[in-house]
């Protein structure tokens, strides 16, 4: 079957199909595939020829539409090599960071020392997860004038101050292909210590008090996925936290505060 004249004078007239002007547009490696086009003379002493030139064309001008169609699904693999199977999926993680601690008056020179977090969670859908999570926080004050000298000898001159336990929490997440933005809150069961130390007749004494409640916390943060199972991130949390301490410290204390936290997931 012999192809019309008209149509291979408007192939030879163009220059083939538009591709040629844009190819550089859509990939810099395109142009490169236009080399086999410009080498086809573009005079054809007969049909045949013309007809040669109009099929390798056609198939050079295929060849580059294959080619960009690769680009976007190479860009959704590369993508999808960092999305792991979230839904219906555990996850353990681990957090450090510094802790700003409550302002009490019946504390002096209260200094946060740092904060602890250990999480379990589910996935439940794309953007809710549950946890169980255990937080700890420790802080330095000078030991109170109310603590009984006869209890420890002499006492040190700064005592610590412990908050611990366990606690749930429904995350709501916004999954940004390797970067998720999550809030959340929940509560738990938390118990203050206070520990005192000190000297009697050369032997070392120690003093302590605990207090058990309810606390409550707000966490908000962000999850880098670093490879398919394994992701880091930045977290803050506030704690409200309250604790009686009256047989040493006079007065309900705020044992709450700020947790600044550097994490790290598990994703299985």
């Amino acid at each position: 079957m012999r192809i019309p004249r008209a149509l291979v004078s408007h192939l030879r007239t163009t220059g083939g199909l538009p591709l040629r002007l844009f190819g550089r547009m859509i990939h810099p490696s395109i142009p490169a595939l236009f080399y086999c086009t410009g080498q086809i003379s573009r005079v054809g002493a007969n049909g045949i020829l013309q007809e040669n030139v109009m099929s390798t064309k056609i198939r050079c001008s295929h060849l580059v539409l294959a080619f960009v169609a690769l680009i976007p699904l190479q860009a959704v693999a590369q993508v999808n090599m960092f999305e792991p199977e979230r839904i219906g999926r555990w996850y353990m993680s681990g957090a450090v960071g510094a802790f700003n601690e409550e302002t009490n008056s019946q504390l002096v020179n209260q200094e946060g020392y740092f904060g602890l977090a250990i999480n379990g969670g589910y996935r439940l859908t794309p953007h809710i997860a549950l946890e169980i999570d255990g937080l700890f926080a420790s802080q330095r004050i000078d030991t109170p004038a109310t603590i009984p000298p006869s209890a420890l000898g002499t006492p040190d001159s700064r005592a610590s101050l412990y908050s611990g336990g366990i606690g749930g929490l429904v995350k709501f997440i916004l999954p940004l292909d390797r970067v998720e933005l999550y809030v959340g809150g929940g509560l738990g069961v938390y118990t203050t210590t206070l520990l005192v130390e000190g000297e009697l007749l050369g032997a070392h004494t120690q003093l302590t008090e605990y207090d058990t409640n309810v606390g409550f916390q707000a966490v908000a943060g962000a999850d880098f996925y670093v490879s398919r199972h394994v992701s880091l991130g930045l977290e803050y949390r506030r704690l409200k936290l309250d604790a009686n301490l009256d047989a040493l410290i006079p007065g309900d204390l705020d044992m709450g505060g700020d947790f600044f936290l550097a994490t790290m997931r598990g994703h299985f």
